[in-house]
Parts: structure tokens; C-alpha cells; sequence
């Protein structure tokens, strides 16, 4: 195919009317090309669902042609029909590898979906197909973007603006570009020259209100007055406006359905600050629909996902779709998590498509200036007295943060301060680079100046720019400070971002525009942060989160206040040293992460504004005091918080038994499961974990105040055994590795052993005062058999066993499950049955994953529940714990059916109910916290304390 006939489609009249084009199917009813040419008219109007007929009507007439695969492909995208759209599109390609339009839109539908270098094989493929065509320009230009190599993406930017200077959206992205690379000013005039071309467009509009945050010379109140403009630009004009939808049903005790706008229900900001707050909401209060601007699908958008009651991809709605599809799901209260940034949806926000509209998070920078917002979360931090006036919205003063953080599950252990080592103080910025600017890089200056030989460690996205490092180079070189004392890093993976801090003493918060999630993340890894706030909301989220985390000492009010701080902590590294052990615990303790906290004080906050909204009241700012008690601006006394009553018919089964459940692990593997943190979250249980080989000192799940971890230790007989530490840490064990030379490769390489360390074994039935273990958890790398023989004391009420059987072993005295099923039946147990199988394939790498088959069976674990004797005897408290275990933690119903029954509250048709497998009705199948626990004495792990304590040092 030449490249001529490539970039305009031959078989297609390009310039018909939509109204010609009908008239053309209408004379020549055989003809695809007619078909196809209507086809692609209605998609340039958007009319898809017209596209889509006549397009299908093409395909029937000549069913191989690859202008009708993407066009399909093409509608299946705007439709997101995104499995059509693939097979559409990837079949075009095969007919045509060549064709621009099917190569663009493979790249946009890769891009969507977060898959950036996947993307840019095919954006690639079409510059390379036409270097001329603009369509693969800048498909080329934004996948580039999205991979941090700014440089390149911008000079393809401008080239594209020297091509096409009428269209607004390449002087929109060059203006992108230059703020991502710290060029402010260039940025304005970008965004200015777009927002002329393009006056009905909000978005390079909003791209500038959003930049002069981070510009140190723009004021309060000039940010303010140009978020304020944004009203009169592009906001619904009054007579255009429709009303706002009314809920003639307003009691204060009803369920609220409370809508979740955003881009970031993903590994991202918004996503971090918010799921813990989500997964911690009682249903019976409130019942989340999301509206996703962003088609990516990772861990953080299945744990928010798994909170909602619908769950809405809405980039292919139009803004009145958007806005009717709003008021159709009965949202009362909309939370905006955009903003003016990236999947902004403001002007639908704009069009007042639900009673009460919220900001929160995302975007959450300063006021919105968007009239139709009636309440902002904030809190006395982010937003002091006499601020107020700078927004549009009446602020919601939470009484602790704003947000609250998820940590991530894997962390890195702690290190010492490397200045220790070094002989010189390590500072550093993992924010986003272009909130670094010459005020910023002149105090930073000066501090180095008083820390001889200090180095300062920058790492961040725009790092990956020459010319924006040499930028820093020269700005510091020109107050002293020669380049080697700069270590400048490009982006990573989040885990060895973490990892970077072990290499820094004191993180810097940049200014006007502080630090946010990364300031949570320098403090779970030690480093203290020092900031002084900015003018705005964006200048005081490193405050907020150092205030409530209970550092308010390193919140200063004044550029000499920073230089001493810094230096006062410089100056002591001992004190450094001590700090840096303790702010992961300091902050995981605090309110910054305490997801139930939070969603209390949420809860009350939205009760309390819709019950203000139900009584015709206009919205009024809302004040928390540190008791959670709440006052509007205009009443005398605090609000009486009404919650909602479960109906009659609640479809959510309420599990009621007394105390914690109480799990022992030995090998560390709860925790890593995400079931188990939500029962912690939900103070349903208590784990005590030994982790011989110290394998989960980097999950976070440790730190949680319902976890007693043990590194170092493992359950046993009680004599000191050993840890045989392998190449392959995961093999590592207290029973020896078989290194079987009929084993795979990768186990016998990874079981070689570097070295035995001595290593504590802790009897069960020695632990005195430990609580009735309702659930054990064995691995198969420590000594099972051991374990039990030595536990049968403690074990006697214990309702569930769970052990790893290895059937094909690689360590030595590994059980069998006939031993184990030997040892269960004279100790009043039973088998119940294997859960999550392992396999092994004996085909090569070289074969598909999707064709490997596996069929060897290497482990699997082996549940245990007691015997039917004993099952008979088991308290009505102790049927409902394990029924409750049963259900969270393996997803059994058909046991638990039995158990429930044998209590005899007729609670047993009520969950089968609740699952819908005597009824259709709705459920959360979120592991919720049971109405009836009564939290235990914090003494289960006192005995094991002491019994480590007085073990010799090994």
C-alpha cells in the first residue's frame, strides 16, 4: 500500500454530506463503500449508534475490508466496547499494518488503558508509516508524555504547532510539556494562545489555573480571582441551566447514594488517600456509585471497585449523558475527585446534576471557583481561620486530615541514617520536579552551604529531561553549588522509589506547592520532612499530614525557621537515628491512617450536610472540634448526626459473636492477604505472627495495632533450631532443603544454602494466658508436625486449621497429608478439604502461558475443621466465628449454612438471603465488621514477650 493512498482512504468519498451519503445507501443499497462512507460520517458526529448499523451493514456486504474493521474498532472505543474494539482493530492491522487511522487509534486504546510502551509501538509504527501524517504525530507526541520522555514529546509538539498552528490542542499539550519541565511562563502563553483558538474549551483554561500553583510570584487572591473566571467562561449560562434535581424523599434516616467522580480510582493519589476511608463506610449508611474517567484496572481499583454498588466507565459519555446518567442512578450527594486536573468533568459538575455536590481530594488544590460546589473537605490545618473568603465553596473542617493514607503493602526495611556511613548529610525531593523553582533552589542553597560536603538526592519524572537537570545545574552552580553535589534519578516502580529514601538523612518540601502522598511516603520510611506552607490549599498538604501525624515541630513559619530545622536535625544524628526507627510507627498509628476513624468522622459529615439540605437550609461551612462533634457556622449547638435505620428487608447479613477472632500464623503468610487487612481494619481480628525467616519485615501490615509480629522466631518444640538461609530467600526454612536433583531448576539453584543462623522455637501449649486460637495457619517450610505435637493443649477449642502440605517436597519432614489427617483424628479434628492448588508444568518456557498446561500438583493447603463430635459441642458463639472465618476469609456458604442453622436464632435462611441463594437480592460481600465484638485486652502476646525475652541472644 502506498503511503498516499495510506493517509486518505481510497474507497471512501471523503467529501460527502451526512445527508448525501444516506442518499448514496439509499441509490446503491449493495454498495459497502456507500455503507461505510455513512458509517464514518455518523462517527464524526457522534452519532455511534448510527455508525455502528451502517458500519455492520458495510461488513455484512464485504466481510474482509480493513477501513470497516477500524472504523468498528473505532466505535467500539467511543462505545467502550473495548474487547470489540481490539478485535477490531487488531484484525484492521493484519489487513493493513500500514493504515495510519487503525495504527492511531490501537495507540489511543492502549494509552487509555495504561499500557504506555505498548502504545507506543504502534504510534511508533505510524510516524514511521508517514513522519508527515499529524494523526500519528501526535499519538507519538502523547505516548512519549506518558512515558516521561518530555523533551521528545515537546519537540514533536511544537513541530505539530508549526503544521497545524489553528489547533488548540497541540498548543494545549506544548504548555503540558513546558510545566511538566518547570517552564511556567512558556506555559502561560501556550495555554493563552489555546484558550484563544479554542474560547469553548475549559481545558487549557483550567491547565493554567492549576499551573499558577506552583508559580512562587502568583498571589492568593490572583489564584483565587482566576479560578473565580472560570465561572463566567465556561459554566451553563443561568437561563440554560437546568434545575437541580429535587429528592422528594429527603428523611433524615435513609440511605444516601453519594456518586465518585474521578480519574484516580487507581494506583494513584486520589486512590491511595481515599480507599481506606471507602472500605471502612457502612453500606447501611451509604452506598457508593463510581463514574471512572480512567480505564485502567490495577489492586487499588478492584479494592475501591469491590466498595461500590455500580461501577461506571464514563470517558465516551457526552457532558449531558454524564449529567443524566447522574440524576438517573439517584445520586444525592456527587463528590468531584478531579478538579481542574487530568479527567476533569467540571462542566458537567457545572450543570448541577445532583442535590449536593462535594470536592474532595484529587485536583484539591485551592478553590474550584465552580458555584454549583456547595462543600470542600478540609480541615484547621489546610484551610486556618480567614481563609474562607478565598472560596467559592463552604469548607468542611474535619477534625483531623483531610485524607486518609493508604500505606503500601510492601515496604522496605528501615535503614540507619546514611549519613552515618557517608560522613555527610543527605537531603532530598521526590516530589514532582516542577514545584522546584529558584526561590525553592536558593534557600535549598543556602542550607548546603551550612552542611559541608551535604549532598542533595532529587528524583522525579522530568529527570529524565537534559536540559531541565542542566537547568538545575546551572541555577545551583550559580549560588555555589557545584553539580556533584547534586544526585539527580528519573522515575521508578513505587517500591524502589521507598527504597531511595534508606539513601537520604531529611527530605525538603518544595514551596509554594508542598508535598503530598510524598510526604507519607518519606515518613513510613524514617525521613523527616521539613515544610513551610504555601499561600494556597496546595502549599499546606505536607502540613496537614505532619500535624496530625504528631510532628507539628517540623512545620516552620518562616525560610530561617526551615535553614535551623534542617540543621538542628543535621547536627544530632544519633537523634536522627532514633527518629528514623520510629516515624513509620508514629504515622501508622496516627489518625493520617486510621481508616475507621475517618470514615466516622466522613460519615457524620455527609449526614450532617444532607440533613441540613433536608431541612432548606443553604449550605453552611461545617466545623469538627477533636471530639468529632460538629458545628455549622450559622447554629449554636452541635449537630445531632441522624444514621440511617436498616430495613426490615436489609439483604446484608449482620454477623453478631463475641470477641476478636483470634489467628496464629506461623510463616507470616496472612500477612500479605488482603482479606485479612480488612478484618483488622475492622477490629474482627487478632493475629500473632512468627516469621522465621523474617521474609515479611517489609509489608506494612505488620505495623497495624492488631498484628504481634515476631521476626526470627517460629513455633516448634521449643529447643533452639536453625534457619537454613537458601539462595532464593522464599525457600529459606527451619527444615533443611532436599536439593533433589529431579526437582525443577529454579528450586534446586534457589534451595543451595549460604549459611544456618541460629533461630528461637517457641512452644505452643508454653504460652500460658494465650486466648482460644480460633484459627492456626502452617507453611510448609517449618516444621508442622512439630508444631502440633507440641500445641495440643492449645489447639483443643481451636476452630480451623489450615497447613501447607507439599506434595512434591522440597524440604526435609515436610507433611504429608496422611499424617496430618493421622494427627487431626486423634486430636479432634477432621479434613475438610484442599484449598488454592498448586501446579507444575513440565512444558518449556518457550510455550504461551495461555497453553502451558500444568497438571502436577506441588502443595496445597490442607483446612482442618473439628470433628464432628466436637462440632456438636462447639457454643453457638464459637459455630458463628467460624462460620464468619469460613465465609470472609474462603468464600464457603454451604457449610456455614449448617453452622448457622445449629444455632438455632433462625439466622440461617437470613444468609442464604443475603447471598441470593433462596432470593435475587443485593449485597456487599465486603468482610464487615461483626455489630457485636467486644475488643479483647491488649495481652495475647504478653506471654510470648516474655518467653523471647528470656531466650539467649542469637
Amino acid at each position: 500500500m502506498s503511503k498516499k493512498r495510506n493517509r486518505h482512504h481510497a474507497s471512501t468519498n471523503h467529501s460527502l454530506t451526512l445527508a448525501q451519503a444516506r442518499k448514496q445507501t439509499q441509490r446503491h443499497p449493495t454498495d459497502p463503500d456507500a455503507w461505510l462512507t455513512l458509517g464514518r460520517l455518523h462517527a464524526g458526529q457522534q452519532d455511534f449508534d448510527d455508525a455502528l448499523a451502517a458500519l455492520e451493514k458495510a461488513r455484512e456486504l464485504r466481510p474482509s475490508h480493513h477501513e470497516q474493521e477500524e472504523w468498528l474498532g473505532y466505535v467500539a472505543h467511543k462505545q467502550h466496547r473495548l474487547k470489540d474494539a481490539l478485535q477490531h482493530l487488531e484484525q484492521a492491522h493484519a489487513l493493513a499494518p500500514e493504515s495510519i487511522f487503525g495504527l492511531v487509534t490501537l495507540a489511543h486504546l492502549y494509552l487509555e488503558g495504561g499500557r504506555s510502551h505498548k502504545a507506543l509501538e504502534y504510534a511508533q509504527k505510524a510516524w514511521e508509516a508517514d513522519p508527515q501524517d499529524t494523526r500519528g504525530m501526535d499519538a507519538l507526541a502523547n505516548c512519549l508524555s506518558a512515558l516521561y520522555r518530555f523533551d521528545e514529546a515537546m519537540d514533536i509538539y511544537d513541530l505539530l504547532i508549526k503544521r497545524d498552528p489553528r489547533n488548540f490542542v497541540h498548543w494545549n499539550s506544548a504548555g503540558n510539556m513546558r510545566r511538566e519541565l518547570g517552564l511556567l511562563d512558556e506555559a502561560y502563553d501556550c495555554y493563552q494562545k489555546a484558550s484563544q483558538l479554542a474560547s469553548h474549551s475549559a481545558i487549557p483554561y483550567s491547565n493554567h489555573l492549576t499551573t499558577l500553583h506552583y508559580d512562587p510570584r502568583a498571589s492568593r487572591s490572583e489564584i483565587a480571582e482566576f479560578a473565580r473566571s472560570w465561572e463566567n467562561r465556561f459554566a451553563p449560562q443561568p437561563d440554560t441551566l437546568t434545575p437541580r434535581p429535587a429528592r422528594p424523599d429527603k428523611p433524615y434516616h435513609r440511605n444516601l447514594t453519594i456518586g465518585l467522580l474521578s480519574d484516580g480510582l487507581r494506583n494513584h493519589p486520589v486512590g491511595k488517600m481515599i480507599v481506606r476511608c471507602l472500605e471502612n463506610i457502612s453500606s447501611s449508611q451509604m452506598t457508593l456509585v463510581a463514574y471512572t474517567t480512567s480505564e485502567v484496572n490495577d489492586d487499588l481499583t478492584r479494592r475501591i471497585k469491590a466498595q461500590t454498588k455500580k461501577w461506571q466507565p464514563i470517558r465516551h459519555l457526552s457532558n449531558d449523558d454524564l449529567s443524566q446518567q447522574i440524576d438517573d442512578d439517584g445520586i444525592d450527594i456527587l463528590i468531584d475527585l478531579s478538579g481542574h486536573n487530568a479527567g476533569s468533568r467540571m462542566r458537567v459538575v457545572a450543570m448541577q446534576p445532583a442535590p449536593l455536590i462535594v470536592k474532595w481530594v484529587g485536583g484539591l488544590i485551592n478553590t474550584t471557583g465552580v458555584q454549583a460546589i456547595d462543600y470542600l473537605i478540609s480541615d484547621h490545618v489546610e484551610t486556618p481561620e480567614g481563609e474562607d473568603e478565598y472560596y467559592t465553596e463552604k469548607l468542611i473542617r474535619m477534625p483531623d486530615d483531610y485524607i486518609v493514607f493508604n500505606p503500601p503493602e510492601t515496604l522496605p526495611a528501615l535503614s540507619t541514617p546514611p549519613a552515618q556511613q557517608n560522613g555527610y548529610i543527605t537531603l532530598a525531593c521526590f516530589n514532582n520536579p516542577t514545584k522546584l523553582n529558584d526561590v525553592v533552589l536558593k534557600e535549598w542553597a543556602g542550607i548546603m552551604h551550612e552542611l559541608p560536603n551535604s549532598r542533595l538526592l532529587l528524583k522525579g519524572r522530568p529527570y529524565t529531561s537534559e536540559s531541565f537537570c542542566e537547568r538545575l545545574y546551572a541555577t545551583l552552580e550559580a549560588e555555589g553549588i557545584a553539580r556533584e553535589r547534586l544526585i539527580i534519578e528519573g522515575p521508578s516502580n513505587n517500591y524502589d522509589m521507598l527504597e531511595a529514601y534508606n539513601r537520604a538523612d531529611i527530605s525538603l518540601d518544595p514551596w509554594p506547592y508542598s508535598g503530598g502522598l510524598t510526604t507519607c511516603e518519606s515518613f513510613i520510611m524514617g525521613v523527616p520532612v521539613v515544610t513551610l506552607p504555601g499561600p494556597t490549599f496546595a502549599g499546606r498538604h505536607s502540613a496537614t499530614h505532619l500535624v496530625h501525624a504528631g510532628m507539628p515541630e517540623l512545620v516552620v513559619n518562616s525560610w530561617e525557621e526551615y535553614r535551623a530545622r534542617v540543621i538542628e536535625l543535621a547536627s544530632d544524628l544519633e537523634s536522627l537515628a532514633t527518629i528514623r526507627q520510629h516515624l513509620r510507627d508514629v504515622l501508622l498509628q496516627s489518625p493520617v491512617c486510621d481508616g475507621p476513624r475517618f470514615a466516622k468522622h466522613f460519615t457524620d459529615a455527609m449526614r450532617a450536610i444532607w440533613q441540613r439540605y433536608c431541612d432548606d437550609k443553604a449550605p453552611a461551612a461545617l466545623t469538627f472540634d477533636k471530639e468529632g462533634q460538629a458545628w455549622f457556622e450559622d447554629e449554636d449547638a452541635p449537630v445531632e448526626v441522624h444514621y440511617a435505620e436498616a430495613p426490615e428487608d436489609d439483604t446484608e447479613f449482620q454477623w453478631q459473636f463475641e470477641g476478636k477472632l483470634i489467628a496464629v500464623d506461623n510463616g507470616g503468610q496472612l500477612l500479605q492477604s488482603e482479606v485479612v487487612r480488612q478484618l483488622l481494619q475492622r477490629e474482627a481480628l487478632e493475629l500473632i505472627a512468627f516469621d522465621p525467616s523474617s521474609q515479611a519485615l517489609d509489608t506494612s501490615l505488620k505495623q497495624h495495632k492488631g498484628v504481634h509480629y515476631y521476626p526470627n522466631a517460629t513455633l516448634g518444640d521449643g529447643q533452639p533450631g536453625q534457619l537454613h538461609a537458601c539462595l532464593d530467600p522464599k525457600l529459606s526454612a527451619s527444615l533443611a532443603p532436599l536439593g533433589d536433583e529431579h526437582q525443577p531448576e529454579a528450586i534446586r539453584t534457589g534451595s543451595q544454602v549460604l549459611t544456618r543462623l541460629p533461630l528461637n522455637t517457641i512452644k505452643l501449649d508454653s504460652i500460658d494466658g494465650l486466648p482460644a486460637i480460633d484459627w492456626l495457619v502452617l507453611d510448609d517450610l517449618n516444621d508442622a508436625t512439630a508444631i502440633l505435637d507440641n500445641g495440643t493443649q492449645a489447639l483443643k477449642d481451636t476452630l480451623l486449621l489450615q497447613v501447607k502440605v507439599a506434595f512434591q517436597p522440597t524440604h526435609e519432614r515436610q507433611p504429608n497429608l496422611a499424617e496430618l489427617q493421622h494427627w487431626a483424628s486423634r486430636h479432634g479434628f477432621r479434613f475438610y478439604r484442599l484449598h488454592e492448588p498448586q501446579h507444575r508444568s513440565h512444558l518449556p518456557e518457550e510455550v504461551p502461558a495461555a497453553q502451558r498446561q500444568a497438571t502436577e500438583l506441588t502443595s496445597a493447603d490442607a483446612l482442618l475443621l473439628p470433628s464432628h463430635e466436637r462440632m456438636a459441642s462447639l457454643s453457638d458463639n464459637q459455630r458463628t466465628r467460624l462460620a464468619f472465618l469460613l465465609h470472609t476469609v474462603f468464600g464457603v456458604k454451604d457449610v456455614i449454612y449448617t453452622l448457622l442453622k445449629e444455632t438455632g436464632n433462625n439466622c440461617a435462611e437470613d444468609y442464604l438471603k443475603s447471598e441470593n441463594l433462596i432470593k435475587e437480592l443485593e449485597t456487599n460481600s465486603t468482610p464487615q465488621k461483626p455489630q457485636s465484638l467486644k475488643a479483647d485486652d491488649d495481652t495475647i502476646a504478653n506471654q510470648i514477650d516474655k518467653i523471647i525475652s528470656n531466650l539467649p541472644e542469637i
